[in-house]
């Protein structure tokens, strides 16, 4: 008497299965949930050059992290606003003025929450905020 042949699929080809399936699942959270620095190709600031010699950096374009200090409140907004922003790198722990003018349209600054930030050193010294991601 001959054999039937066996109907439906294996339990093999159900694991394989499941198998690829949690992999496209997976690949698809890394792709949609990884993290990019916004202000990829930007040099960072190294504090204590920008210390000793600030106006050697003036028109130079660099990135800062760091943690807004405090804001400067007998500044005239109709001026910008000036905030202290503490950096820290291998020189160590700085503050730093960062400076954000009055037509910027970025998002709203708090005191002790870490920024990315891409700035340009001014003649006086004083870092000017181009971009602002929060970090």
């Amino acid at each position: 008497m001959s054999r039937r042949a066996q109907s439906g699929v294996r339990p093999t080809h159900w694991l394989g299965l499941i198998a690829i399936i949690a992999c496209v699942g997976g690949g698809g959270f890394l792709l949609m949930h990884r993290t990019v620095d916004p202000m990829t190709g930007v040099t960072e600031l190294n504090t204590g050059e920008f210390m000793e010699n600030a106006t050697a950096l003036s028109g130079n374009e660099y990135k800062v992290e760091g943690i807004v200090d405090d804001r400067l409140d007998n500044w005239r907004s109709s001026d910008g606003r000036l905030f202290s922003m503490q950096v820290t790198d291998s020189s160590g722990s700085t503050f730093v003025p960062v400076w954000v003018p009055p037509d910027f349209k970025g998002s709203n600054i708090q005191r002790g929450q870490r920024y990315i930030v891409k700035v340009r050193v001014l003649e006086t010294g004083v870092l000017e905020v181009i971009e602002l991601n929060k970090a």
